[in-house]
């Protein structure tokens, strides 16, 4: 019989050292919605999407279309540039993103509009850090298991009290929830951004210091390259140039923080790094083809 003699002080009686992915998940809303308008053209963000439609009638277009329906659970990951409609309402609205919607106040209401066809929407958007979030875009629509279902009606019938606070056991259900699903993501999708280390440094230095000047020396001095081999390096990784790529995950930070904060349009513009809300409205207006305010009013449903 094996015994052991002594406790390590880290409570590990093993000394074989083992290395495991950091994740650093965090939720950034958890909503049920009725929803009768959801046009939308080449929607990008940079956070995970969860979706499950407790009724049919909502469609997800990236390289084909999917029907949000309720024996399927859906998950967008990062940076998928996707659009959606309401099937009954498929001509309506003609701007690049469009809500009528609201939240479903109580199980009678849940009842009627479900009643009416009323698109049923439960959505959880969150993180989980960069290892996690830099994978190539993609759709995942899985047939729901009976757990995954189990979690999703306990969350709904918190949702419907309009709970703004979770407290222990509802938020590790919503994490359960997102974890069980991304289990069954493919293996493959976590090994097609491994980035060049120094790249992939740069890119967590850019995560950390968005709000400030951030200049393409200092990036290759951090990976102890000449300032062109370092650009040429991280174009061949990425495809965009330093610049470029500080850019978009500027903007990618800003609409995150347009859908999910009540910070005004210059706080938004300073927390990501421009000098000025005009600057930022121009460079964002460029990008996404509609300004701060509208992209805000249009994509984002009231309570």
């Amino acid at each position: 019989m094996f015994r052991l003699q002594e406790t390590p002080r880290d409570g590990d009686p093993s000394h074989r050292i083992q290395e495991f992915e950091e994740i650093h998940p965090r939720i950034l809303c958890c909503r049920y919605w009725w929803l009768t308008q959801w046009n939308s053209r080449q929607m990008s963000f940079p956070y995970w999407r969860l979706y499950w439609n407790r009724t049919p009638g909502a469609m997800i277009v990236y390289k084909n279309t999917i029907e949000l329906e309720p024996g399927r659970i859906i998950l967008v990951p990062p940076n998928t540039p996707f659009s959606t409609y309401i099937s009954a309402n498929k001509d309506e609205g003609d701007r690049p993103y469009s809500l009528k919607g609201g939240w479903v106040a109580g199980r009678k209401m849940e009842r009627e509009l479900a009643g009416r066809g009323i698109v049923l929407h439960l959505f959880i958007h969150f993180t989980l850090g960069y290892s996690f979030d830099a994978v190539s875009p993609g759709i995942f629509a899985f047939d729901i298991t009976s757990f995954q279902l189990s979690l999703t009606e306990s969350l709904i019938s918190d949702l419907l009290e309009r709970s703004i606070r979770f407290d222990q056991s509802s938020s590790l259900e919503i994490y359960a929830l997102i974890f069980n699903v991304l289990s069954r993501v493919p293996r493959e999708i976590w090994k097609q951004r491994d980035l060049d280390a120094r790249v992939a440094g740069g890119i967590r230095y850019m995560e950390q210091n968005i709000h400030t000047a951030i200049r393409n020396n200092a990036l290759a001095e951090r990976g102890r390259m000449s300032m062109n081999a370092y650009t040429r390096l991280f174009k061949q990784e990425t495809g965009f140039s330093p610049r470029k790529y500080l850019l978009r995950m500027r903007i990618e930070k800003a609409c995150s923080l347009l859908h999910h904060s009540d910070m005004s349009i210059e706080q938004i513009a300073a927390s990501c790094g421009f000098s000025d809300r005009y600057y930022f409205t121009r460079i964002f207006t460029r990008t996404m083809q509609v300004s701060p305010g509208v992209y805000r009013r249009n994509s984002v449903l009231k309570n």
